[in-house]
């Protein structure tokens, strides 16, 4: 399996399109924005005009951002499924983070057997998806999941089978309510220990001794980096974007899931009101201040 369509090459979609072309894949490549696509098509990518260019791949990856536009890539006007012409077609594996339940639903609309679905979100972030030591957590039959291992293991460290069609996404929101939440409350506490004059590793290397460890104080050096960028102009690694609008689109798509569940939430809902009227200029200068203290 190594031709791949490969759909969306936006904050997370360019470094992993750019992963699997180091590692010997053959990627065909679409992005409704040229300047996001361009680095993927620089690092060796092949440019096509959409879905229907993908008649002779093995496996199409979208990596959009949200149900509605995975919807127009597989069934729209242009998509995968009114452009087939014949023959068998590829694996497609649904790597936004979406409910799943409109996995789900998606796969009902389907003519049978017209594609094959997965859904492989991923945990690990821009930086990580260059390295090839991302999180793929995997939902769908597991005759096409072992058919896609190849994809998965060159992207991630860990691949976790985790069931039926939609559990990979299901796992991916509960990891990210966690997630979210940590990365914007360590900025909060570390800056206030800074306020106090304790040394901003010498908290990180305690903390990580002891109950507040987070994915975000374990791995200090890479978060100092995108907490870096946050303050760039250009933000090279998105941070700012990562948090305030992918970050936010998360926990909403987490809450609606719940709700569809009839779960209550209550405190997903107070986090995910608190970024929403969270002043960004706020947060940048508790990271700020955090940076300066380093010095």
């Amino acid at each position: 399996m190594k031709k791949i369509g490969f759909i969306g090459t936006g904050l997370i979609g360019k470094p992993k399109a750019r992963r699997l072309l180091t590692q010997g894949f053959h990627l065909k490549a679409h992005d409704m924005n040229p300047k996001s696509l361009q680095s993927v098509l620089d690092a060796g990518a092949e440019p096509v005009q959409g879905p229907a260019d993908f008649q002779d791949t093995d496996a199409v990856m979208i990596v959009v951002n949200n149900i509605d536009q995975v919807n127009e890539v597989v069934l729209g006007e242009q998509g995968l499924v009114p452009a087939w012409k014949d023959g068998p077609m590829p694996i497609v594996i649904i790597a936004s983070t979406v409910s799943p339940e409109d996995v789900k639903r998606l796969s009902e609309r389907l003519p049978p057997g017209r594609p094959r679905l997965l859904d492989a979100p991923i945990s690990g972030g821009p930086i990580l998806a260059e390295q090839g030591k991302l999180a793929v957590m995997v939902g769908g039959p597991e005759e096409e999941f072992n058919q896609a291992l190849p994809i998965f293991e060159a992207l991630g460290e860990r691949v976790y089978h985790m069931g039926p069609l939609g559990s990979g996404e299901a796992i991916k929101l509960v990891n990210n309510m966690i997630g979210i939440t940590s990365f914007m409350i360590v900025p909060e506490a570390i800056a206030l220990g800074v306020e106090y004059g304790i040394d901003v590793d010498r908290m990180v290397e305690i903390i990580n001794a002891s109950s507040g460890q987070t994915f975000v104080t374990e791995n200090w050096p890479m978060f100092s980096l995108w907490l870096q960028a946050a303050l760039q102009k250009d933000d090279p690694f998105g941070a700012r974007e990562a948090l305030f609008i992918t970050g936010r689109k998360d926990l909403e798509t987490a809450r609606k899931w719940a709700s569809s569940q009839k779960y209550d939430t209550p405190i997903l809902d107070r986090v995910t009101e608190g970024l929403v009227t969270m002043d960004m200029k706020f947060l940048l200068d508790r990271i700020r201040s955090i940076l300066e203290a380093k010095k």
